[in-house]
């Protein structure tokens, strides 16, 4: 449902779609945010115990690389969608409509070419891992398990990517359709704006 008004066809699919790869890339930043919360507190046990009782935490250094890739890649979808990634405005900024959406387009398709590009070499290490049983220096871990996050990550990427250029094509067959799938991006100073204001009198903000 767009402005109350049902979603037909083409459209309805690229919406629902939309909202089953929004619901694991949520998941995965939820899995990604425990990750890093629990790494925070190996680290915090492990200075209080070499600093107190001079016995380190063994196995602090491999787990901290073995989950590195967690919260570093398993959010990447997540904020693409967001638009929170480091973006390049200065020139897209400088379109409007159809123009706008060409453009967007385009860097979407560049992007996606990318990860096109480099997931087969991604594969090929978490695969070469596997087959030799690949493992950390001090803990005999398996790497394997850190080299299959980059692989689920980036393939969940290259979906949001797939959806977000057919949202951009639509939008270029038709500038006044409802936008589906695509970032749905603030301009900086108005966010700004958003989160610095004060809240009326007698009731809690309320943003755009």
């Amino acid at each position: 449902m767009a402005g109350g008004t049902p979603l037909s066809g083409g459209a309805a699919t690229l919406a629902a779609a939309d909202r089953v790869l929004k619901v694991v890339e949520g998941a995965t930043a939820i899995v990604a945010g425990v990750v890093i919360f629990v790494v925070m507190w190996v680290g915090v046990a492990e200075i209080f115990l070499r600093k107190a009782f001079n016995s380190p935490l063994y196995g602090q250094l491999d787990l901290i690389e073995q989950t590195m890739a967690t919260y570093a890649l398993l959010t990447v979808s997540y904020c693409w969608r967001q638009a929170g990634h480091i973006r390049v405005d200065l020139v897209i900024d400088m379109f409007r409509g159809r123009a706008r959406f060409v453009v967007e387009l385009a860097t979407t398709l560049a992007a996606l070419a990318l990860i096109t590009a480099i997931w087969p070499g991604i594969y090929h290490f978490f695969d070469n891992a596997w087959d030799i049983g690949d493992s950390t220096i001090n803990t005999r871990w398996p790497t394997w398990p850190s080299k299959s996050v980059p692989v689920f990550a980036f393939a969940l990427l290259w979906l949001r990517l797939v959806l977000e250029a057919i949202g951009f094509v639509r939008l270029i067959a038709d500038p006044d359709a409802t936008p589906i799938a695509v970032p749905d991006r603030h301009h900086p100073i108005e966010e700004l704006i958003d989160d610095t204001a004060v809240p009326p009198a007698g009731g809690a903000g309320h943003r755009p």
